[in-house]
């Protein structure tokens, strides 16, 4: 989530901006499968603790910060297509944004020392929806109980691809970012082809797509 702002302290510009998605845990119960299920507006899957965890698949918060009128015109497209999925708003994530420095010294206190972590507050009324949504499909989460709900930043790039490879301003800098909240998945492979490309190592696909310099 901070590689945007940890390369702009060296001078390189990378387009990520955050969403936010909200998220909630039922407690233990018996539902109509073990598998994954991603529907339009709601998905789910069990938990090990045998509840299931629920989203309203694709719907997202975001929250107006510097960085999205900055990078505003890359993520026009991205923006009109997927307009109806997002919450624009402008509120407190503006101004929080704000106070944290965009360049520093290495003997000054950085922001990721000022944020230690980013634990966004769910949205209640999304978590609502996706809960109804999922109980007109599937009639036995009637039955379900809410254990817990939580929200998690999401860090978008202009295509949704992540950015796998070396910074060639900086030699020996290779990243691995802007998963668009498809990084828990993922992150096996491109932790290899990260170490691939870090290694010297013949990838383990073909890297082009996630090359940095493609913006």
């Amino acid at each position: 989530m901070w590689s945007r702002r940890f390369l702009g302290n060296l001078g390189v510009s990378l387009p990520t901006l955050p969403l936010t998605c909200s998220v909630l845990r039922t407690q233990p119960m018996e539902g109509p499968t073990q598998i994954a299920v991603g529907a339009p507006d709601f998905s789910f899957r069990k938990h090990q603790d045998g509840g299931f965890i629920i989203t309203q698949r694709g719907k997202l918060d975001a929250f107006l910060t510097l960085d999205h009128l900055l990078l505003a015109r890359q993520y026009m497209p991205q923006f009109r297509a997927q307009r109806s999925v997002l919450n624009v708003s402008l509120g407190q994530p503006f101004l929080r944004d704000l106070a944290l420095a965009r360049r520093w010294r290495a003997d000054s206190i950085s922001p990721f020392e000022r944020v230690r972590m980013q634990d966004p507050a769910a949205n209640p009324r999304l978590n609502n929806d996706a809960m109804n949504n999922l109980m007109a499909a599937w009639p036995v989460f009637k039955q379900a109980r809410i254990a817990q709900a939580w929200a998690g930043t999401i860090d978008v790039t202009p295509d949704s691809n992540p950015v796998i490879g070396p910074v060639a301003r900086i030699p020996g800098l290779t990243v691995a970012t802007g998963f668009s909240g498809h990084g828990f998945g993922t992150s096996p492979a491109a932790g290899h082809l990260a170490a691939d490309l870090v290694s010297g190592h013949t990838p383990i696909i073909d890297p082009s797509p996630y090359r940095f310099d493609r913006f």
